[in-house]
């Protein structure tokens, strides 16, 4: 094994945390400076304590996904799940004190989401804002901001979010061939009722203290960022086993958020070899191995039924084996009633290599795998379903490359089974 010299640095500090106490939350690219008055812990109507920070943060993260009513995130442990009580600004300023600045940006930001909930929004493809749609019949929708910034009539469609193709006049559908409901996996408008949820697992101190996955921290923090922005609440895990890696998915296919959801996200980011994931007690004399194939097992039509015939994106960034060509670290170690369902359907999975090859990771900036992907869906998920946005993420690699950017290293999409279309519309 070629054993990576780095030098120490200190690391987040995360440690496996169950349920939904290990969420990472973003308070919205706020200043960091402290807006909240000194205060003992508030104590909710549903007798749950919180600190104000946390609790001021939970709100922000509500608003960002334009939700205008909050709800307990404390695990209830009569409920065994989430308390989910339900509470209200003017609750938030009963149980902590606000400064003048902060009142101003939750009035604001209600405001402008109940304005919103009188008329119907959707983020144009070609410029990002928000474009009411007028006529409730009427497909194809004129955005001004485009029109001014062309010089030209700018026109997209409604349904399947693309500058609009084919007569204006044909409100039915627009001219690409594939904008049809049943061709397209149908996607829920951010309300209070969808719950879309994600998993990261970032295995990054391991029992042998030289493989530790230096850089790590950069990709889950990039991925975290991207998936809050594609509204998913996303449950990070640090440093399993193979064990706790199963235990962590058993869990996750059973989340009752997957029945009003319309897709998950599923990533690992490990070491690893011909046979699987490697957990974090994984040397050359243990085996601790997590096999690939239980991610498709948990996440079955049979074992999830809460997200059967919805997308479940898988991204695996691990090493497959040991062949060389890299100048950078190695990202491995040597080594009852219903219908009918397909057991393994709607997925679409992206490993970071080919099968035998190594991954590769900067000790300071992360994996160029995840660095890239989250580029190119920051570029192009707006306009691309999920298999063409894996496409142009291998172009990349190839490109990058033959200029002499990156290493070679070529992702692999694995067992992707999807019937229809995915688009994320993130209106990123």
């Amino acid at each position: 094994m070629l054993k990576a010299k780095e030098e120490d640095r200190d690391t987040e500090d995360a440690a496996p945390i169950q349920h939904f106490r290990n969420l990472r939350l973003s308070s919205g690219g706020q200043n960091k400076k402290s807006d909240v008055l000194p205060r003992q812990t508030g104590v909710l109507s549903c007798g749950h304590q919180m600190p104000p920070d946390y609790l001021i943060s939970w709100c922000k993260y509500y608003l960002m996904q334009e939700k205008t009513e909050f709800t307990c995130p404390r695990l209830d442990e009569n409920k065994k799940g989430i308390c989910g009580t339900k509470f209200s600004y003017q609750d938030l300023c009963n149980t902590v004190s606000l400064t003048s600045s902060l009142k101003e940006f939750f009035e604001e930001r209600l405001g402008e989401l109940t304005a919103s909930s009188y008329c119907e929004f959707k983020a144009c493809p070609g410029c990002e804002s928000y474009v009411e749609r007028a006529d409730q019949e009427n497909l194809c929708v004129h955005c001004t901001v485009c029109t001014a910034r062309m010089g030209r009539s700018y026109e997209f469609c409604w349904d399947c979010r693309r500058k609009w193709k084919g007569a204006v006049q044909n409100t039915v559908h627009c001219g690409y061939s594939d904008c049809r409901e049943t061709e397209i996996y149908s996607t829920k408008e951010k309300s209070s009722d969808r719950k879309r949820l994600a998993m990261i697992i970032n295995n990054v101190e391991f029992t042998v203290r030289e493989y530790n996955r230096n850089g790590a921290e950069m990709d889950e923090e990039n991925m975290k960022t991207l998936l809050e922005a594609l509204g998913y609440d996303v449950i990070i895990l640090n440093d399993l086993s193979a064990e706790g890696m199963e235990a962590a998915l058993r869990d996750f296919s059973q989340h009752n958020e997957h029945k009003n959801s319309d897709s998950t996200f599923f990533i690992i980011m490990s070491h690893g070899g011909p046979n699987g994931i490697y957990g974090i007690h994984s040397d050359e004399k243990d085996d601790d191995i997590f096999p690939v194939d239980k991610i498709f097992y948990y996440l079955s039509s049979e074992n999830c039924p809460g997200l059967t015939d919805k997308p479940k994106i898988i991204l695996i960034q691990a090493c497959r084996g040991d062949k060389k060509g890299h100048v950078w670290v190695f990202d491995g170690v040597k080594s009852n009633k219903g219908t009918k369902q397909h057991r393994e359907k709607d997925f679409a999975c992206l490993r970071s290599c080919t099968p035998d090859t190594v991954s590769i990771r900067n000790p300071d900036s992360g994996t160029i795998f995840f660095k890239i992907l989250v580029e190119i869906f920051n570029e192009h998920s707006h306009e691309n379903d999920i298999v063409e946005l894996f496409t142009k993420i291998l172009h990349r690699f190839e490109k990058k490359a033959k200029e002499g950017e990156i290493p070679y290293q070529m992702p692999c999409m694995d067992r992707t089974t999807l019937v229809k279309k995915f688009y994320l519309f993130p209106g990123l």
